[in-house]
C-alpha cells in the first residue's frame, strides 16, 4: 500500500475501520480528523481495489446515504483545496481537480445531458481508471456507450457495474434489465457468470425472506476465483457482504452469513490472490 505525499499535514489518520464487522466502508478506507463532522461524516484516505501500488484517493464517507464518495484524486489535491482552512470540502469541480473521480462524473453527466456523448465517454473512462469499482460512474459508461452505438463495451461496462458496490452507487436496475434483453455477446462475456445469469438477477433487496440473487452472486464469485479473475472476485464480495448487512438478522441466518467470517475470507483472496492485506503500515 503506497502512502502518499504529504501525509504528515493531516491527523489522527486510523485504520481502525479494518477491525470493523460492517463492510461498509470497504476495507482499505483509512479515516482522518481533518474536517471531521462528528456525525459520521469523515474523509479519509482509499485505495481502490487492485491499485495498492499507487497512492490513495481521498474519499468522504457520507454516513446517512451509507455512500463512500471519491471526492479528490489524491491527497494532495484535498489539501491544496482546503489550505489552512477551516471551511469542510466541498465536491470539487474539475478546475479544482482534474482527476477527481466525483467531478469526472459529474462533468459526464453534465456533458451527456448535453448531447456530448463523446466527451462523456472520455471522461468517465478516466474516472472509472482511477476507481474501477465506482458503480454510478461505470453504470453511466454503460449507457453512454450505448448512446454511441458501442454495445459490447456496453456490455462490459454494465457487468461491472453490476458487480460494484453500493457504496459506490445506486444498483443498475435498467442496465441488468437491457442485459436481459439481449441473446448473444462477445466471447469474453459470453463466459462472465453475471452474463450468465442475467436474466435471473433482479437486483432488488430488502423487504423479502428469500432473495434468488445472493445465492446467484456467491455462484458468480466462486467461478470468478476460478477463471482466475480474482479482483473481479473480491469486487462481488463487497457488493454481496454491503447488501446483505443491510438485511435483517434473520434473513442473514437463513443465509448463513457471519459477516467476520465473510470479510475474512474477502481478505484472504486479496492477500493470496492480489498479494495485498489491504491494510497500510501507517506511522500515525
Amino acid at each position: 500500500m503506497l502512502l502518499p505525499e504529504r501525509i504528515d499535514e493531516i491527523s489522527g489518520l486510523s485504520a481502525q475501520f479494518h477491525d470493523n464487522p460492517d463492510p461498509y466502508p470497504p476495507i482499505g478506507f483509512c479515516p482522518f480528523a481533518d474536517h471531521e463532522l462528528g456525525n459520521g461524516d469523515t474523509f479519509g484516505l482509499y485505495w481502490p481495489f487492485g491499485r495498492e501500488a499507487h497512492e490513495p484517493i481521498v474519499c468522504e464517507i457520507w454516513h446517512d446515504e451509507g455512500a463512500l464518495v471519491p471526492m479528490f484524486s489524491s491527497l494532495r489535491a484535498f489539501l491544496d483545496a482546503a489550505p489552512h482552512s477551516r471551511e469542510r470540502p466541498g465536491i470539487p469541480d474539475l478546475s479544482v481537480d482534474p482527476t477527481s473521480p466525483v467531478a469526472l462524473f459529474y462533468a459526464a453527466r453534465t456533458a451527456n445531458g448535453a448531447g456530448q456523448a463523446q466527451d462523456a465517454r472520455l471522461l468517465l473512462q478516466q474516472a472509472v481508471e482511477i476507481v474501477p469499482e465506482y458503480t454510478d460512474a461505470q453504470a453511466l459508461l454503460a449507457a453512454v456507450h450505448r448512446r454511441l452505438g458501442q454495445n459490447e463495451e456496453a456490455m462490459r461496462a454494465a457487468v461491472r457495474a453490476i458487480i460494484s458496490p453500493p457504496c459506490f452507487g445506486a444498483r443498475p436496475v435498467q442496465l441488468l434489465r437491457w442485459l436481459g434483453s439481449l441473446s448473444t455477446a462477445s466471447q469474453d462475456l459470453e463466459r462472465d457468470p453475471i452474463w450468465r445469469t442475467r436474466q435471473r438477477l433482479r437486483l432488488v433487496f430488502g423487504g423479502a425472506k428469500t432473495n434468488d440473487d445472493y445465492a446467484a452472486m456467491e455462484t458468480a464469485i466462486e467461478s470468478y476465483l476460478e477463471d482466475r479473475r480474482p479482483l473481479r472476485a473480491v469486487t462481488l464480495m463487497q457488493t454481496y457482504a454491503e447488501l446483505m448487512f443491510r438485511e435483517t438478522k434473520s434473513f442473514q441466518e437463513r443465509y448463513g452469513f457471519n459477516g467476520p467470517s465473510f470479510l475474512n475470507r474477502q481478505r484472504d483472496v486479496f492477500l493470496h490472490e492480489l498479494g495485498t492485506n489491504r491494510i497500510p503500515h501507517l506511522s500515525q
